[in-house]
């Protein structure tokens, strides 16, 4: 619709009419607010980190608006280095060499031989890439 009136928002290079400028799920107004573009539309910083939100593959957690995110073959990482670092010695992996094996991160692969002699002499079987992640608290 045309905007006849004074009052608008402009935004990511478009103008609104104030009550159009609105999350797309939830229809809260977003003026005044953080938001987060999501298909050319506005999203409210809340309903993006419950609907949208990648969850990072070692702690589990969702990497929201504000966190920094790594992304490698499709999986997400919160890039903070308690997450983003190798699954068997924990060497922070950010702007450094990797290899990854079934979703899980190495530094070398020394390490990478090393989780998969484990892995295989263990008895449980599953090849999870919270398997050998520490707690985010830990």
């Amino acid at each position: 619709q045309l905007i006849f009136m004074e009052q608008c928002i402009e935004a990511e290079g478009r103008r609104w009419h104030l009550e159009h400028f609105c999350c797309l799920e939830c229809d809260e107004p977003l003026r005044g607010q953080r938001y987060v573009m999501r298909s050319g539309r506005p999203c409210c910083r809340g309903c993006f980190e419950s609907l949208f939100a990648e969850p990072c593959q070692a702690c589990g957690d969702p990497i929201g608006a504000d966190s920094e995110e790594v992304t490698h073959q499709g999986l997400h990482w919160h890039a903070r280095a308690a997450c983003f670092c190798c699954s068997l010695c924990r060497k922070p992996l950010r702007g450094q060499p990797l290899a990854c094996r079934r979703g899980r991160l190495f530094c070398s692969d020394t390490c990478s031989r090393g989780q998969d002699a484990s892995s295989t002499a263990s008895s449980d079987s599953s090849d999870s890439a919270f398997a050998s992640a520490p707690s985010p608290d830990s």
